[in-house]
């Protein structure tokens, strides 16, 4: 990726610095590309896309139930740069519903990632600050978040692999 020794030392993603003087209409269609992403994630699990989500398509404000957060997966940057490059994947569509209707989910959880950058969806969900600042195209700056999903032995044994492998 482009400037991500920049953002890994900075954590943080400044829009006007990425898309210059039309930051905020750009980083809007941005978060509306995630939201589109999201979307399809929904149908591709045979549920409805709640209805907030597709009116903000077509809309220059907005208001909405998603938020995203933006992470670091630590456990990833232990990847050699080539591996990690070009590396992408989805994770669990998670959904809870309400007692009331425990056959109709109305809060979800998500998250999809391009090598180390991680964006997290959370709709109807409150966010897990570990994952970074609550963005929902609504500033100029994403401060990231960080995680590692492994545990210390599949840590270690992982950093082991990457270093035989490199002999």
């Amino acid at each position: 990726m482009a400037n991500d020794d920049l953002v890994l030392r900075r954590r943080f993603i400044d829009f006007e610095e990425v898309y210059g003087v039309g930051w905020e209409v750009l980083q809007r269609n941005l978060y509306k590309y995630f939201a589109k992403s999201f979307g399809c994630r929904l149908v591709d699990a045979c549920t409805a896309v709640p209805p907030d989500i597709v009116g903000l398509l077509g809309q220059t404000t907005f208001r909405t139930r998603l938020h995203l957060t933006v992470a670091v997966n630590e456990d990833i940057l232990l990847m050699p740069r080539s591996d990690r490059n070009g590396f992408i994947g989805k994770g669990e569509l998670l959904a809870w519903a309400p007692r009331s209707a425990p056959s109709s989910p109305d809060s979800f959880t998500w998250n999809e990632h391009v090598s180390w950058l991680t964006t997290c969806y959370w709709y109807n969900y409150a966010p897990d600050g570990t994952y970074g600042s609550t963005w929902i195209a609504d500033c100029k700056f994403i401060y990231l978040g960080s995680f590692a999903p492994l545990d210390e032995l599949a840590r270690n044994e992982f950093i082991e692999k990457v270093k035989n492998r490199e002999k």
